[in-house]
């Protein structure tokens, strides 16, 4: 008898067990229901759920007004791919409750709740002021108002743009065109929303296509000069031996890894304005090297490399005083390969202006300087031929054509009126 009920407990135990495990332990459960807090006009949901073979039938309903609307019905997978289309299934725009219920063993159910908002209308972006017309290579800046909060960002080919609030719902963005920019590009607003609705708006602005110089430079006979450079920013011994290989590498590689790291700091702008008026050109100088040159390095005649020129190069007498083109905070000094010693200054929402090729430095990173102040002197530094400066006008880390900053008249008609309330001129 005794054995008998031994038995009997050992099996209830058993049973107990079972039921433990497959009622609690491999209990289906919806993990991500959190994601139907609100529905824009297109909603994808991949709906994770736990030890979904435990359960035989999923249901996702919309309760609104007393109606049901089913979004799904049929058996339950790891992950359940959603596609809702609030306005096609007959839904109006405001508050609805989702319930989601998990059946097994066709008489347990397992139900979530979960209070939805729907806003299927996206945001109705215009544009208040874009430039008449930009040049690929060149800057330009649009102004919009938003009827309601968004995530903005202004996308030109395939570079993304910041924009920045001036007040309200108005923002303003400035941006550069690539030069390699062509009539099948556009350059767009893209808007969303809160709940994830978006517009997309072209910029009604021409370009004005530009063409850029090629040129050849012929490296033999340029030896003499460019050995002890090249060895110098290699940290290796060059000779003729293994010279066009050691070019390529710093014309190359290095220079790719400096304009990458330029770029990178051209992204982390303050968002103030520091400048004022047009950008300075060193004084007395002469251009001897422009923005978008094309460079076809060729020993012997034969090519052996090439590179964009992304600046104006300046030449005065040497070691000649360089002053900051317009007021901002330096957020680099430092030794940056083929550029050498460099300077960087920030004047704001995304705009930058490098110096290149210096001798020293007179500013330090953080300095605030004002338009005019001798931030360093020329020299040879980096990969230059002869004495001169290298300056650069970057936006959001691209680099852009420095000749429009030089003039008053075009900051004046394609930047203010996007800039003007957020600046006290």
């Amino acid at each position: 008898m005794k054995k008998k009920l031994i038995g009997i407990l050992l099996v209830l135990v058993v049973i107990v067990a079972l039921g433990f495990y497959f009622l609690v332990l491999t209990k289906p459960r919806v993990l991500n229901v959190e994601e139907f807090s609100s529905i824009p006009r297109k909603k994808i949901v991949r709906l994770k759920i736990e030890h979904a073979d435990k359960a035989q039938l999923l249901r996702v309903l919309i309760l609104q007004n007393g109606k049901e609307y089913v979004v799904y019905e049929g058996k339950p997978m790891p992950e359940v791919l959603l596609e809702i289309h609030p306005k096609k299934l007959g839904l109006k725009e405001g508050e609805a409750e989702v319930v989601i219920e998990l059946s097994r063993f066709y008489f347990l159910k397992e139900k979530y709740s979960i209070r939805s908002h729907i806003d299927y209308t996206p945001p109705l972006v215009n544009v208040v002021f874009s430039p008449y017309a930009v040049m690929n290579g060149g800057s330009g800046a649009v102004r919009v108002s938003v009827s309601e909060e968004s995530d903005l960002k202004l996308s030109v080919k395939d570079l993304i743009f910041p924009f920045y609030k001036i007040a309200g719902n108005t923002y303003f963005s400035l941006f550069g065109v690539p030069i390699d920019f062509s009539p099948s590009d556009s350059i767009k607003i893209i808007a969303k929303d809160k709940v994830g609705n978006e517009s997309v708006v072209l910029v009604p602005v021409r370009i004005r296509q530009k063409h850029y110089p090629v040129y050849k430079i012929e490296l033999k006979g340029r030896e003499k000069v460019l050995i002890p450079k090249l060895s110098s920013l290699l940290g290796e011994e060059i000779n003729k031996s293994n010279f066009i290989q050691a070019f390529k590498k710093v014309n190359e590689d290095l220079r790719r890894e400096n304009e990458e790291k330029i770029s990178e700091i051209g992204k982390k702008s303050e968002e103030r304005i520091y400048w004022s008026g047009k950008f300075l050109q060193l004084k007395n100088s002469k251009v001897v090297s422009l923005y978008g040159e094309k460079r076809i390095y060729t020993y012997g005649g034969k090519q052996i490399s090439t590179s964009y020129h992304w600046g104006y190069d300046l030449a005065s007498v040497k070691n000649s005083p360089v002053e900051a083109s317009n007021s901002g905070r330096v957020v680099f000094t430092g030794f940056l390969g083929i550029y050498g010693n460099t300077v960087i200054i920030d004047h704001g929402y995304g705009l930058m202006s490098i110096y290149s090729h210096l001798a020293e430095f007179r500013v330090k990173e953080g300095d605030i300087v004002k338009k005019g102040q001798i931030i360093g002197v020329t020299d040879t530094t980096g990969l230059a031929f002869g004495d001169h400066l290298h300056f650069g006008i970057m936006i959001n880390g691209l680099p852009v054509n420095p000749i429009e900053w030089w003039d008053k008249k075009w900051i004046k008609n394609n930047i203010l009126p996007a800039i003007q309330s957020s600046t006290s001129r």
